[in-house]
C-alpha cells in the first residue's frame, strides 16, 4: 500500500469545474435542454421540408395535408347508415363490433368460416422520427382471406416486404384498399392509426 492508504478511491474535482457551483451546473443544464428542444424541432421541420419536396416531384398528394370530408350525401345509400371515421368513411371494424355486417370467411356454403387470424406484426419504419406501424391481422381478416394479400402482395416472411409510403399513396401494397374503400392514409392525425408502436431512440421521445 502506498503512504496514503485509500486516498485513490477519493474523487477529484479539478478547481473552478461545475462541481463547486450549483448555480451554473444547472444554467448547463438547462441551455442543453434549450438545445435538445431546438434541435428536434429542425429534425421535424427537416422532414417535413423532405416530403413536401419529394411530393411535389410528382403526383404524390401531399401527407400533410388531410383528405376532404365526405359528407353523407356523396356516400352510396348503402353506406349511409354505417358509422364513420373522422374523414367520412365507413369504420367496417366498427360496423363489425356493432353487429351491422356480419362478413363470412367463405361465401362456400358448406365450407366452415375461418376464424379472424388474431396476431399483430411491426413494420419496422427506416426513419427515427416516424413510429413503427402495427399491423392487425385480427382487424384485416374479418374481412379478407389470407389469399387476398399473400403472397401477391405481401410476402408472409419477416423482412421480405420493403416499401415506402410513396408507394402506398400510389396505391401500391396498404394503398390496395387504404385511400379507396378504407381509410386516407394522409392526414398528421390519420397517420397515427397505423404509426402507433413509438421507438426507443435515444434523445427523442
Amino acid at each position: 500500500m502506498g503512504e496514503n492508504p485509500g486516498l485513490d478511491t477519493i474523487p477529484f474535482y479539478l478547481a473552478g469545474s461545475l462541481a463547486f457551483d450549483t448555480k451554473g451546473a444547472l444554467k448547463v443544464m438547462e441551455e442543453e435542454k434549450k438545445l435538445e428542444v431546438q434541435r428536434k424541432a429542425g429534425l421535424e421541420e427537416e422532414l417535413k421540408k423532405r416530403l413536401e419536396v419529394q411530393s411535389s416531384q410528382g403526383d404524390v398528394p401531399d401527407p400533410w395535408i388531410p383528405p376532404a370530408n365526405r359528407k353523407l350525401k356523396d356516400l352510396p345509400p348503402a353506406l349511409r347508415g354505417f358509422p364513420k371515421d373522422k374523414f367520412g368513411y365507413p369504420d367496417w371494424t366498427a360496423a363489425v363490433r356493432q353487429e351491422i355486417l356480419k362478413p363470412r370467411g367463405t361465401i362456400i356454403e358448406e365450407a366452415p368460416d375461418d376464424p379472424p387470424f388474431d396476431q399483430d406484426i411491426i413494420f419496422e419504419i427506416n426513419d427515427r422520427l416516424m413510429a413503427d406501424v402495427r399491423f392487425s391481422h385480427k382487424v384485416h381478416t374479418f374481412w379478407l382471406s389470407c389469399k387476398i394479400c399473400h403472397p401477391s402482395i405481401f410476402i408472409d416472411r419477416r423482412g421480405a416486404n420493403r416499401f415506402t409510403m410513396y408507394d402506398v399513396w400510389q396505391g401500391k401494397y396498404c394503398g390496395r384498399c387504404h385511400g379507396k374503400i378504407a381509410f386516407q392514409p394522409k392526414g398528421f392525425e390519420n397517420c397515427q392509426r397505423c404509426h402507433s408502436v413509438q421507438k426507443k431512440v435515444r434523445g427523442i421521445r
